[in-house]
């Protein structure tokens, strides 16, 4: 049985998406653009479903999977492994959810 989603204002979901934005380049940046600033949306697209994940607080192995198929199958970097994506995981889990 999955935990509901928390009740989160469009305030604190803005903020929590530009952190996970923050993680996304900084850490995962799978094809190198962090430094580029033409391309800092570039990964915008995963940010939805990676938020649905940590506001219902899905385990480790499913985000590991979803940025895995985003490097391995979507964007097609056939070196990926799943192990490279723990880092990124527990960035996004440091995430607060909740106001400080």
């Amino acid at each position: 049985m999955s935990t509901p989603k928390p009740i989160i204002d469009k305030a604190e979901s803005r903020r929590i998406r530009v952190e996970m934005r923050h993680v996304l380049l900084e850490v995962w940046d799978p094809i190198g653009i962090k430094d580029e600033p033409n391309a800092q949306d570039e990964y915008d697209g995963y940010i939805g479903k990676l938020y649905d994940f940590l506001v219902s607080h899905a385990d480790d192995s499913q985000l590991i999977d979803y940025l895995y198929w985003a490097v391995h199958d979507n964007m097609g970097l056939d070196a990926a492994s799943r192990s490279d994506m723990q880092s990124t995981v527990e960035a996004l889990k440091k995430i607060p959810l909740t106001p400080e």
